[in-house]
């Protein structure tokens, strides 16, 4: 996106604002400046944009997370049956693996998630800081989609 002009201080900080506050504010940032400034326009779009795709890969993630919930669930299950059916030292030795990583793996499944929450926040700083200055930030690869979306 080129823009003759640098934005405004006012163009600026709505520009910022959609990046940093989520999904709602930059829809009403793109609502109501959308025809009043290209860069604004283009911003709180690419903050949309951004947001979609931080919905999904969390979609993405839990749907990850609740298959291992189950998955380990059904593990544990079925090592009680095992175990039941096995002598004492072994038995033992096995359900108390499978009871370790029917309880240890969901708490790691949410590292996944942890990254992604962080990261989003560490990008909505960088994105909201850069705008605020006057910037044409641009996501990776988000921003030249965006920008041949709105043509």
């Amino acid at each position: 996106m080129t823009t003759e002009a640098s934005p405004t201080s006012d163009e600026r900080l709505m520009a910022a604002l959609a990046h940093f506050f989520g999904p709602i504010v930059a829809l009403i940032v793109w609502a109501t400046q959308k025809d009043k400034s290209r860069f604004v326009r283009f911003q709180s779009v690419q903050a949309l944009a951004f947001d979609l795709t931080v919905v999904v890969v969390a979609f993405v993630v839990i749907g990850c997370f609740v298959a291992l919930v189950f998955g380990t669930a059904l593990l544990g299950t079925t090592g009680t049956f095992i175990a039941a059916n096995q002598n004492q030292d072994s038995g033992g030795s096995i359900l108390g693996l499978l009871v370790g990583l029917t309880f240890f793996l969901p708490f790691l499944a949410w590292c996944p998630m942890m990254i992604l929450v962080i990261s989003t926040l560490v990008a909505r700083v960088i994105a909201a800081i850069s705008v605020f200055q006057g910037k044409d930030f641009r996501y990776p690869v988000l921003g030249a989609r965006v920008e041949k979306f709105l043509g």
